[in-house]
């Protein structure tokens, strides 16, 4: 819900009081229009609220400052209601006037709520900035929870990536081949995607799971995601140097947070 401003909302509500009691107050009562224009500290700590919306931040440091707001508005209210409520009453004495006198209370009492009201909404929105910044540093703690659990994850990926072809290398045959795809590759693809809900890498880990794509891709049987019977060691050694090349960007995809 967009903001409305603290101070247009007095200025409707002293445009209310005024419209209320305009025929029960003389015009040549001075003292009823000074007091009734006595309202700068009101609405300078109102326009300081307003302020703090307007910059558009939230948090603690912005629960402080409405806080400090609203606290300026409430010491503010209870000396203009003060002073305007004394001009009205003894303006009213010094003319007998008992309607006018119970007019003005009326519209008093009016003024009086629509200022607590506002009181009481700063003070609600205070407490909103302050609960939205407890939010924000939950979820930063559960974000930071979320990237420590995935770099665990795809370390142990990597690792066995390495593992595995460290063990192709040393014997490049179809079934030790075949006994590590494309299970290996989609265990790293799998944290890769997982890697899109987190933030600081340098690059986009889609691009390194569109490279794997080939290794474990769902559909088909052949090279690369697995190799027929015939294939020789020279062809498994090209795949599996490919596939280690990959696995390098990934590494450095890590280690670059």
């Amino acid at each position: 819900m967009a903001h409305v401003p603290y101070e247009q909302r007095w200025a409707a509500a002293r445009k209310r009081f005024e419209a209320a009691t305009a025929k029960h107050r003389p015009k040549d009562a001075k003292a009823v229009a000074a007091a009734l224009n006595g309202d700068a500290a009101l609405v300078k700590a109102l326009k300081a609220g307003d302020a703090v919306h307007r910059a558009g931040t939230v948090g603690d440091e912005a629960a402080k400052d409405l806080a400090a707001a609203g606290k300026d508005a409430v010491k503010a209210r209870k000396a203009y209601l003060a002073a305007l409520d004394k001009a009205l009453d003894e303006d009213a004495a010094s003319r007998g006037d008992k309607a006018a006198a119970a007019a003005c209370e009326r519209a008093m009492k009016a003024l009086a709520k629509d200022l607590f009201d506002l009181e009481a909404d700063i003070g609600a929105d205070a407490d909103r900035f302050k609960a939205q910044a407890a939010q924000a540093e939950k979820d930063a703690a559960s974000s930071e929870r979320a990237q420590k659990r995935w770099e665990v994850n795809i370390n142990g990926a990597l690792a066995r990536a390495a593992a595995g072809v460290a063990k192709v290398r040393a014997k490049p045959t179809p079934d030790t081949y075949n006994e590590l795809f494309p299970a290996l590759a989609r265990d790293l693809a799998t944290q890769l995607a997982a890697a899109k809900a987190l933030d600081g890498l340098r690059a986009d880990p889609d691009f390194y799971r569109r490279k794997l794509a080939p290794w474990a891709g769902q559909g088909g049987d052949g090279p690369p995601m697995r190799v027929p019977p015939d294939y020789t060691a020279r062809q498994i050694t090209d795949l599996i140097k490919e596939f280690a090349t990959v696995c390098k960007g990934v590494v450095q995809l890590v280690g670059g947070r």
